[in-house]
């Protein structure tokens, strides 16, 4: 960790970049976009500062990471000119920023604050589109399933400091903590995006199987707290007609695709795409089509009957590793398996990690959140990305990349890595 004035200033921009990421979340458009320009900039006007700070060796193979998820979605783009370097560029600079965010790291007390006003913000703004705006659907100011997955992770982050510093605080803070986790999942729920609940049959055994090892006498309150949180939302489900139409609706939209290949619906489409995948993929499994080829061959076989016009609205295949496979070959595949293991690895809270602290100090139980949020957000990301293309998306990439950086750069500074 760096010393100085010079550096202090550069932990400060840190500190409200660090707040403003989970603060500003999506409740105004690219608000993950405001800590990213103020990260960049602390980048660039400290960089003679923190270039003489050598990473440690998880920060240094994570930026290689990114510098190579950069290098393929040069690979992806189908855009032409400088919209072209849009998201390639995006990784690299993130990979910029994740060394120097680690050399001059926030609190993690600014990242935690932020979270439950993010999560009230899309809370709200998902009420006003639909009751407010007449909306069908709540969008924020991204696409629906974006905001919906997204809003639903920030809510999971946010539920790990209630947990883990329950009794370090009154019931006016938990409860403005429990109403700003019931906000986030309630701006998930209007946005009726359906595949990222899934993350959820993720995310809680994995939460329960840490709790059984690092705090076994809270997992029978942990476990209690979780039924309550799930049969709240299945009567929610059951008793709210939008919701139930929209399950209704996906079962209907996989049975007909089953019965007669109908393809022009959401689960049908994708259920298209996945079959057309598994034909193209074993013709190219090692270099892929090519973005440009994958939609040249789509286009043909649409002609030719073999899928509806429906396919050629997406360039893209509803799953992150079925399009970078079929795209650029296994190589792709690996790339992005490697991406989240590594950081699933890099946060992982084990005993050994655990012990370094005292027990149930405020350091343990900041390294505790930091790590199973660290953990929460690739588990996640595998998940969404199996039926949505997520990277594809501004607000997908510039999230997963700044709150993993965000989040591994305030448990160096805890533990004092640099």
């Amino acid at each position: 960790m760096l010393r100085g004035k010079t550096a202090t200033l550069a932990t400060q921009i840190n500190t409200a970049a660090a707040f403003l990421l989970s603060a500003l979340a999506l409740w105004i458009p690219s608000g993950y976009s405001y800590a990213a320009l103020l990260l960049l900039l602390g980048a660039l006007c400290f960089a003679p500062l923190w270039l003489r700070s050598r990473p440690d060796k998880a920060t240094l193979v994570l930026s290689l990471l990114l510098v190579g998820m950069g290098c393929m979605w040069f690979l992806l783009t189908l855009d032409t000119g400088m919209s072209r370097w849009d998201k390639g560029l995006k990784w690299l600079l993130g990979a910029l920023c994740l060394l120097y965010v680690t050399a001059c790291p926030p609190p993690p007390q600014a990242f935690l604050a932020g979270l439950p006003i993010g999560c009230i913000g899309m809370g709200a703004l998902a009420v006003w589109q639909i009751w407010g705006l007449g909306m069908e659907r709540a969008t924020g100011y991204t696409n629906a399933i974006q905001w919906g997955n997204l809003a639903l992770l920030l809510a999971c982050l946010t539920a790990v400091p209630l947990v883990v510093f329950w009794r370090q605080h009154g019931s006016l803070w938990r409860a403005g903590m429990g109403l700003a986790i019931v906000l986030g999942l309630t701006a998930s729920l209007l946005s009726q995006s359906r595949g990222g609940w899934l993350a959820l049959a993720a995310v809680i055994p994995l939460c329960l199987r840490l709790a059984w090892r690092l705090r076994p006498r809270l997992f029978g309150h942990l476990l209690a707290a979780l039924a309550v949180l799930l049969a709240t939302l299945a009567l929610v489900l059951a008793f709210t007609p939008r919701f139930k139409d929209r399950v209704t609706q996906a079962a209907t939209e996989i049975s007909v695709y089953l019965e007669n290949g109908r393809d022009d619906t959401s689960l049908g489409l994708r259920l298209a795409q996945y079959r057309l995948a598994s034909q193209l993929i074993p013709q190219k499994p090692l270099l892929g089509w090519g973005a440009h080829g994958f939609v040249n061959e789509m286009q043909r076989r649409v002609d030719a009957g073999e899928y509806g016009p429906e396919m050629m609205r997406y360039p893209q295949i509803h799953n992150d590793f079925l399009d970078a496979w079929v795209k650029v070959g296994v190589g792709g595949v690996l790339l992005q398996a490697a991406l989240f293991a590594w950081v699933l690895a890099m946060f992982w809270p084990s005993r050994a990690r655990m012990a370094r602290h005292v027990e149930d100090t405020l350091r343990w139980r900041h390294a505790l959140a930091l790590r199973v949020m660290g953990v929460m957000v690739p588990v996640s990301y595998f998940v969404f990305g199996m039926s949505q293309p997520f990277f594809n998306h501004n607000s997908g990439v510039m999230s997963f990349m700044f709150y993993v950086a965000v989040l591994w750069a305030a448990l160096q500074g805890i533990e004092g890595k640099n």
